[in-house]
């Protein structure tokens, strides 16, 4: 092999190497990208404007379309706080969904059903406190206090929905009272 083919060998393969680092920067540039496109969307639709609590919201899985789903994480932690989601519990939920204007199909919808077959990890919950303070901190006295109030009661009236067995056993197991003054502390209450 003459010198001239060697270095055209190696000129190709050189080539070649910097073809696929291109690729391969402009792959995570475009998944950077996308990704500052969803923290742009979900913080318009959310409000938010610090940049990890949106992060971690995406990290959970919640997208702005799905944002509305954000708002009945507090419902569904509070069913699964005993480790078993009661029936009653999921038609509570599901008014709830459809009273916060969740469709039939919607990502939303699809988020939702998800949740109440099956309990969602942790870092939902972690990222909803997030949210939650970040929302809190954004409103003045009046709206944060309205805020908590509503998503509270929402949030009681699931762990309320079983009922109790002839007003003779609590109908808030100690599991959803722990969850309730969880979500209480996550929204400065």
């Amino acid at each position: 092999m003459t010198t001239d083919a060697l270095r055209e060998r190696g000129d190709s393969l050189e080539d070649a190497f910097f073809r696929d680092v291109d690729r391969k920067l402009i792959g995570e540039l475009q998944a950077k990208k996308e990704r500052e496109q969803q923290l742009d969307e979900l913080a318009a639709a959310s409000g938010i404007v610090h940049r990890d609590v949106l992060g971690a919201l995406l990290d959970a899985g919640v997208h702005g379309e799905a944002l509305v789903a954000v708002g009945l994480v507090p419902l569904i932690e509070v069913a699964w706080a005993d480790h078993s989601m009661d029936a009653r519990e999921r038609d509570a939920i599901m008014q709830a969904a459809r009273d916060a204007g969740v469709t039939d199909g919607s990502a939303a919808a699809a988020v939702l059903s998800a949740w109440l077959d099956r309990r969602p990890g942790a870092e939902l919950l972690e990222a909803w406190k997030g949210y939650a303070a970040a929302l809190v901190a954004e409103l003045d006295e009046e709206d944060a206090a309205a805020v908590r109030d509503d998503i509270l009661g929402r949030a009681r009236g699931v762990a309320e929905a079983t009922g109790g067995f002839l007003g003779l056993v609590a109908s808030v197991s100690r599991e959803e009272r722990q969850m309730l003054d969880e979500l209480a502390a996550a929204l400065g209450g």
